[in-house]
């Protein structure tokens, strides 16, 4: 199998962060300074005059009024959050953002967007980012090196992805010699073209798999005669088959749990933060909440991060993966981690050797699961 990169060869050691919603995404040094009340003249010259002491109601009273007045962007703790790709499955990660459910549990999150798992983890591995929306089979092959990285929740437990080929190609048999697209090696999308090919009966050895970048990329790069397949999500399929393309596989439909998609954090700042955490995870599974039940709000958000004004497209991507993929109760598979470590030991044969359960910490949301929180959401 050939393997091709028609990316900047030269690998960035830092992740370079953007902000989809085109605001300053830049990573500032912030140190904490005291609050206090700016001095003026009349401050500390009182005069000779000599006050009468408040009384002890009056005073517990404009303590009260001053605690409720303070401003409420003085009490919201600042948190830099990821997601790795400009694709559905990231919807719910945006919608709890836009819809202000970071900001109802006390958190001003900065949502960057940060290409490509393996990308995403090194940048959580550097502290750059607090928790990432980001593919499973980065964290496994991050920990597997020595991170500490684990996933929190998982929003694709399932292989989401389609299989999209150019309009000349109808059957599995006419892939081999041709070229597919993924994003980057080892993210998601590479895992997902390397498994179809398997189960389609063809030799990935028979195939070029190019990496490309985004979907719209690989999606241009078909419509120029480039590229002959993709593995593409919704939107970007429905707008493929708008253009006479076909789906030769959803592999949504094989029924396998694959944890391809999640939230992530190192235990080291799940240890060290877990109020912050425990808050980040109650406004992201409000977020999936809000996801399923305001469509209508939800699929003005996708559009915006998607770039998209195709609301056909949009409509069809909240169909797939508000209705069909994303659970209520967003737990990790620990299958689907067991089914990514089976993969990786066809390279990394000690990964057959761990158990699942090493990249997993869903704590958080058991806490919330127990408390009868997330029950509580669809009431």
């Amino acid at each position: 199998m050939k393997t091709t990169s028609l990316l900047d060869s030269s690998f960035p050691h830092r992740p370079v962060l953007s902000n989809a919603e085109g605001r300053d995404s830049r990573l500032i040094e912030i140190a904490w300074i005291p609050a206090r009340a700016p001095l003026g003249r009349d401050d500390d010259r009182i005069g000779s005059r000599q006050l009468a002491p408040m009384p002890l109601c009056a005073l517990v009273l404009v303590i009260i009024l001053l605690a409720l007045c303070r401003p409420l962007a003085a009490q919201q703790e600042k948190m830099i959050v990821g997601y790795s790709a400009q694709a559905g499955a990231y919807a719910p990660i945006w919608i709890t953002k836009e819809a202000g459910l970071f900001r109802k549990n006390g958190l001003d999150v900065n949502l960057v967007f940060i290409p490509g798992g393996p990308t995403a983890a090194a940048a959580m591995i550097a502290n750059e980012v607090q928790a990432m929306a980001m593919a499973g089979p980065a964290i496994v092959s991050s920990n597997l090196a020595g991170s500490d990285l684990v996933m929190t929740a998982g929003i694709v437990n399932t292989f989401a992805f389609q299989l999209v080929t150019v309009k000349s190609i109808t059957t599995p048999g006419q892939l081999k010699g041709k070229r597919i697209g993924v994003n980057r090696f080892g993210a998601a999308p590479d895992v997902a073209a390397r498994y179809a090919l398997n189960h389609l009966k063809i030799d990935p050895r028979k195939v070029t798999i190019l990496q490309l970048g985004e979907q719209s990329t690989r999606l241009e790069a078909m419509r120029a005669g480039q590229l002959d397949a993709a593995i593409l999500l919704p939107p970007i399929t429905t707008i493929a088959q708008k253009a006479g393309m076909n789906i030769l596989l959803d592999m949504s439909e094989l029924g396998g749990e694959f944890l391809i998609t999640g939230m992530a954090s190192s235990q080291k700042y799940l240890a060290q933060n877990r109020s912050s955490a425990g808050r980040l995870m109650r406004a992201f599974v409000e977020g999936i909440h809000y996801f399923k039940t305001q469509r209508r709000e939800s699929e003005k958000i996708i559009a915006r991060y998607m770039r998209t004004d195709n609301m056909e497209a949009v409509g069809a991507t909240w169909e797939y993966f508000a209705a069909k993929i994303v659970p209520r109760k967003p737990y990790p598979s620990v299958k689907g981690v067991k089914a990514l470590l089976d993969l990786a030991a066809k390279e990394r044969p000690e990964a057959a050797k761990v158990q699942p359960e090493r990249f997993i910490n869903a704590t958080l949301l058991k806490e919330l699961d127990d408390s009868g929180f997330l029950d509580g959401l669809y009431k």
